[in-house]
């Protein structure tokens, strides 16, 4: 009996050793080395045989010679084996903005703005990026503008495009293109304002210190502005759109 009873005690703990073992060592093997994605932050990595970055689609462009990758908002040019960030070139033409962009005017010129890069209505229902019109008005510097002060002004410069802080009557701060190709053109630079967002715009974010309401039974965001926000959700990326003030 007391062969029995050891013998049933030797099988048991090896079964579960080895179930204990398997579960462990498998883990390693599903969030291993074979599903990792790099960041792209400057550079891109590809994989040809999926048609997309990192589970995301893109636009194949050919433009003056050269092949570009546009995908939300950012163009991409090959780099070694991989792609980098670039800014795009004039001309370059896209057949739907950017979700988050801005819509701004210069004069009766209307342009749109996303991260940096300026577009304006093409034929065909396309938008082509252009160089930064002087007088255009946003609300958000480009990424990697850097202080400078000329004639003991501040103003902010990436790439030769020069803008100027201007604190609103709202308290809110604004920036306006005050020079193009490093010169700086203050005199006679045409008055411009930001376009109010309309109706079934989108963004990656609200409004700081929108809060949540709930209208029939659907809940939405109140912006300090009044405009209302309703969630959206498509893939995996959410996104809130603009559906009244």
């Amino acid at each position: 009996m007391k062969t029995k009873h050891y013998t049933f005690a030797v099988v048991f703990l090896l079964a579960a050793f080895s179930l204990f073992s398997t579960d462990s060592f498998a883990q390693p093997g599903r969030y291993g080395r074979g599903h990792g994605y790099g960041r792209y932050h400057h550079s891109v990595r590809y994989y040809p045989q999926r048609n997309y970055y990192h589970n995301q689609p893109y636009v194949s462009i050919a433009f003056g010679g050269s092949y570009y990758r546009y995908q939300r908002g950012y163009y991409y040019r090959p780099y070694g084996a991989s792609f980098q960030v670039i800014v795009p070139p004039f001309g370059i033409r896209i057949g739907s903005l950017p979700i988050g962009y801005r819509r701004v005017y210069v004069g009766p010129d209307p342009y749109y703005y996303y991260h940096g890069t300026y577009y304006r209505p093409y034929e065909g229902n396309q938008y082509e990026v252009v160089a930064p019109p002087l007088g255009a008005v946003v609300d958000e510097l480009p990424v990697g503008a850097k202080v400078t002060v000329i004639d003991g002004q501040k103003y902010y410069e990436l790439n030769g495009t020069y803008y100027q802080e201007e604190i609103t009557a709202d308290n809110e701060l604004q920036y306006t293109v005050v020079g193009t190709d490093g010169v700086l053109n203050t005199d006679n630079t045409p008055a411009a304002e930001p376009v109010e967002p309309a109706v079934g715009d989108r963004f990656d974010a609200l409004p700081a210190d929108s809060k949540a309401v709930v209208i029939k039974g659907e809940k939405m965001y109140l912006s300090p502005s009044g405009m209302y926000y309703k969630e959206v959700v498509e893939g995996n990326k959410v996104y809130y759109e603009i559906v009244g003030k």
